[in-house]
């Protein structure tokens, strides 16, 4: 039942199941086996819709009865829009499920502080796409048993083999901020070219990103409730022109999260409801669908009964979470040092650092350790 592929690069999963759940806030042991077979998810959102496509795949073998719930027919959630190249051309092929339509390729990068350019980055191939998230997803849930109605997943344990949550930031735990996005008319830019203006001291961002003709504009700081304001006058500075704006909306983000594989009643989180989300931007479209992956790879089904592998979960996405884990130490490096010192460290770091944060691999300490050394260190 190996699902998922070349997803996620962890070791071969072990044969037997040990019990070590009791260290992760959980009901279940290493191994839950259980005899009611239904299986709910609640959001159909990414994460959500990639567990059940993957699930479903398998229903007609099983006949396991796969219910996702959701508040809305048509997934709108406001975000950047912009994936790992990777994400696009291997993950998600490798999963079987739908490619989202690739809208541009990104090949050049603008990366400010405040309204100063800092630095430009122009890797040797595209690691980023800008994709319509939209009508991906809701192309994802055609064919899927979608009831559209608000649940709480707690009220679902008596009645389904396996809850998931995956609603996002409405249930993660961690600080919250709200983001603000607009789509804008493209003011002369390259539609090759992303713009990222980070901010140190107040912990945030504005992106600029080329989507089809137009550009996705938005951005969030820690502690600012309404960020259209600072988002507008920022990207005014960077541009020296107003843009003209359409469909603007708000969301939430989780930064800071707190990694929750389960609630306390036993029910299964994946994508940001488990904490699964990069402080530093916001990425979370890679981290739901390698963890919709790696849950379904942990589900063992059978016509009678549906099984568990709490470990198999835990060890797929063990790399995701220490990526999430640098990225809350990084944002609270930025959040210290302030301006100047973010500044220091995007003119000081190698391009290997660059490449590594974009492309969604930072996973090791040793990028932490790169930037406190390009903080103190002179530029060259």
């Amino acid at each position: 039942m190996q699902i998922l592929g070349s997803a996620l690069a962890t070791n071969p999963y072990p044969g037997a199941i040990s019990c070590i759940w009791n260290n992760h806030d959980s009901a279940y042991g290493g191994m839950k086996h259980m005899k009611r077979t239904w299986i709910a998810i609640v959001g159909a959102g990414v994460a959500g819709s990639v567990l059940a496509r993957l699930l479903s795949a398998r229903n007609s073998e099983t006949g396991q009865d796969i219910t996702i719930y959701d508040i809305s027919r048509s997934y709108a959630k406001p975000c950047g829009e912009v994936v790992p190249a990777r994400l696009v051309d291997t993950i998600v092929p490798s999963l079987g499920i739908p490619r989202p339509r690739v809208l541009n390729s990104i090949r050049r990068f603008v990366l400010s502080v405040g309204s100063e350019t800092v630095r430009e980055y122009k890797p040797r191939s595209v690691i980023w796409y800008s994709i319509d998230k939209s009508e991906w997803v809701n192309s994802l849930r055609d064919g899927l048993n979608v009831v559209y109605k608000g649940v709480d997943p707690a009220n679902l344990v008596n009645r389904y083999g396996v809850v998931v949550d995956a609603r996002g930031p409405f249930s993660s735990r961690g600080r919250k901020i709200v983001v603000w996005r607009a789509y804008a008319e493209n003011p002369g830019l390259e539609r090759d070219m992303a713009y990222i203006i980070m901010s140190g001291r107040n912990a945030g961002l504005v992106w600029i990103f080329p989507h089809g003709d137009k550009f996705n504009v938005g951005g969030g700081f820690i502690g600012l409730n309404n960020p259209r304001d600072r988002v507008i006058r920022t990207l005014y500075d960077v541009m020296g022109t107003n843009l003209k704006l359409y469909s603007e909306a708000y969301s939430l983000v989780t930064v800071y999260p707190r990694i929750q594989y389960t609630s306390p009643r036993g029910i299964v989180r994946i994508g940001e409801a488990a904490g699964l989300i990069m402080s530093l931007g916001g990425e979370g479209i890679r981290p739901a669908v390698l963890s919709a992956a790696a849950l379904a790879n942990a589900l063992e089904l059978s016509r009678d009964h549906v099984t568990f592998h709490v470990d198999r979960y835990i060890s797929s996405i063990r790399g995701i979470v220490e990526e999430v884990k640098l990225h809350s130490l990084m944002l609270r490096l930025a959040s210290i040092i302030g301006d100047v010192g973010l500044k220091r460290i995007l003119r000081n770091v190698d391009e290997e650092f660059i490449g590594a944060w974009l492309q969604g691999r930072l996973t090791s300490v040793k990028y932490l350790v790169k930037s406190l050394y390009a903080l103190v260190r002179s530029h060259s």
